[in-house]
């Protein structure tokens, strides 16, 4: 949550969806009340699994949105606008996807204009194979995360797209935080 906890680029490895909406949506309710602006990138089902979420917890997902202060977005569209021949481009990145970081922190509703966001990019990637590409985006996203050290970004990954203990470590050394499967209990990156 960017307003109350500063400068977090945090990981979340799951083994089933219903961990996932359940830790992820308490997480952005948490930084909607503290005025930060929310932006989700996920596959439509999960997307809508989190607005289904939201709302359960009292959140009204629609009228965010209508506001501009909740954007959600497909992972796989957001993919392919930052990608040049195979690997995420960070030109791409920067044009396609800057301007919707500036556009959402500007409706958020706290002075330190506060963002939350959640992606699933780099999962995407990692599934279908694009472990470098994958990795690539993760150190784009921990260059703004420095630049910008009012944005909480959290990534999760299935558990089932890794292969060994070593490609999860190569992931983690690249968040602040690592939330284990209980989300309430962060670890610390390796």
């Amino acid at each position: 949550m960017s307003t109350h906890f500063p400068g977090v680029h945090s990981v979340q490895f799951y083994k089933r969806d219903g961990e996932l909406i359940e830790c992820v949506s308490a997480m952005l309710a948490a930084s909607i009340s503290f005025g930060d602006a929310a932006l989700v990138v996920a596959t439509p089902e999960h997307r809508q699994m989190f607005a289904r979420e939201l709302q359960s917890l009292g959140i009204e997902v629609s009228r965010l949105a209508e506001e501009g202060s909740y954007i959600a977005l497909d992972a796989s569209q957001v993919s392919l606008s930052v990608m040049r021949n195979g690997l995420p481009d960070r030109d791409l990145f920067d044009a396609n996807f800057g301007g919707v970081l500036t556009e959402a922190r500007r409706h958020a509703r706290n002075r330190n204009r506060g963002l939350t966001i959640y992606g699933e990019c780099v999962a995407l990637l990692w599934q279908d194979g694009k472990k470098e590409a994958a990795l690539t985006l993760e150190r784009f996203w921990h260059d703004v995360f420095r630049e910008d050290r009012s944005l909480h970004l959290h990534c999760a990954y299935p558990t089932s797209v890794f292969v060994n203990e070593m490609e999860k470590r190569q992931v983690q050394a690249l968040h602040s935080q690592i939330l284990q499967h209980d989300c309430l209990s962060p670890g610390s990156a390796a």
